[in-house]
């Protein structure tokens, strides 16, 4: 470390003993670990926990520092002092700077560290990684919005995935028993956005198509050729068009390590899709007992994407079976996060009554001008057609009773 470096750390540290404004202003560019560790991230460290208290001032630094060790106390008598120079916004601004450029080397050099023992994709994932952790250092990165043009904030004019009922960047979580249709239905609104048809809608209104991404962890590509051929002659009837669609040639995916996750994010990116199918959930991360380290690994994943691309991306997922705090039994199996992170969340549940499908929120929509149908039956040109409110009221009653 240079003298001038090391000049520039304790006067930040000074300045920022000094009084309370100063250390907010210190402490509101730089973080304890950007100094040297040892004597002066002690230091800081007992001027942010003064800070919390509101209580800076150099001789509570310097009795806080007495508490944790006579050593400390000496040493910022001695060297935290005031012939040091400039301002605590320039002395920190510097000391943020320095602290980057050491991070920044640090991770260069491991990388090239590891370059020739381990794989290329590895070295690269943890490359990412650490370059994203010394970014955050940089800058927050985090934009604020003013009053007023938060009240002149335009409507959504997103694309629609599915007029009126799903816009890019939305995540949607399809739920159901083992059998009971969701992987027909996914391929049905896949292959239907792909070609400009919205399925769920009663007229199958036609809109623009869109690029479709499907990563399909659970069924083998004879499963999945077969529920396409169940939908594909109708739409293309209805369309004329061909569909703008692809599959992810993997089926073992485990979202939970770096360097595959590095490749579906990747891969999203050199796509473009505006929707996304990534499915069944189960299978794209290990989950064992730690339930919520899987919900984690794939939210983190999908809302990359979301950020990369804009792409929605829609889930499929077995329900939990009447898990705690499910309001319908239908939520996804595993962390109760899954509940209070997508825009939609449907299940499909059967009606005794008729046998048609109940389409059950177990997650509030988040958006309230959308007019998704209440319910499914099986149909005799597409495998499920929409039944919106008004025709199950009148053919079945209320639906939440």
């Amino acid at each position: 470390m240079s003298e001038i470096l090391e000049q520039l750390q304790l006067a930040a540290l000074y300045h920022a003993s000094t009084t309370q404004e100063n250390a907010e202003t210190v402490f509101g560019i730089v973080d304890v670990d950007d100094f040297e560790p040892g004597n002066q991230q002690e230091v800081a460290s007992s001027i942010t926990s003064l800070m919390a208290r509101g209580q800076v001032e150099q001789m509570a630094v310097a009795q806080e520092a007495s508490k944790r060790n006579p050593d400390l106390f000496k040493w910022f008598l001695l060297h935290v002092k005031e012939e040091y120079y400039s301002t605590p916004t320039y002395c920190a601004n510097a000391v943020r700077e320095a602290a980057t450029r050491r991070r920044v080397t640090e991770t260069l050099t491991r990388a090239l560290s590891h370059i020739e023992k381990r794989p290329v994709n590895e070295v690269l994932a943890s490359l990412a990684a650490d370059i994203g952790v010394a970014e955050a250092h940089v800058s927050s990165g985090v934009g604020t919005i003013g009053f007023d043009d938060l009240i002149d904030t335009p409507d959504d004019v997103r694309p629609w995935i599915m007029p009126s009922m799903l816009r890019t960047n939305e995540r949607i979580i399809i739920t159901g028993p083992e059998g009971g249709g969701k992987s027909v239905l996914v391929a049905q609104l896949c292959l239907g956005a792909s070609m400009g048809v919205n399925t769920m809608s009663t007229a199958l209104d036609s809109h623009e198509p869109m690029r479709v991404l499907m990563l399909d962890v659970e069924n083998d590509r004879l499963q999945v050729r077969n529920n396409m051929r169940k939908v594909y002659p109708h739409l293309r009837e209805l369309s004329g068009r061909d569909p703008m669609i692809e599959w992810v040639d993997k089926r073992d995916i485990d979202l939970s390590n770096p360097v595959e996750q590095q490749q579906i994010i990747k891969l999203a990116k050199e796509k473009q899709p505006d929707l996304m199918y990534m499915g069944s959930l189960y299978r794209l991360a290990p989950e064992g007992e730690k339930v919520d380290a899987a919900f984690n690994s794939v939210s983190r994943t999908v809302d990359r994407i979301r950020a990369e691309t804009g792409a929605s991306v829609l889930l499929e997922a077995h329900a939990g079976h009447g898990l705690q705090n499910d309001r319908n039994g239908m939520r996804p199996y595993g962390s109760s996060m899954w509940m209070r992170w997508p825009e939609f969340g449907f299940g499909m549940v059967r009606h005794r009554q008729s046998g048609n499908i109940l389409l059950k929120n177990w997650r509030g929509h988040r958006s309230d001008d959308r007019e998704w149908p209440i319910g499914l039956r099986r149909g005799s040109v597409l495998p499920w057609v929409g039944i919106m409110r008004d025709e199950w009221e009148a053919l079945y009653g209320d639906p939440d009773d």
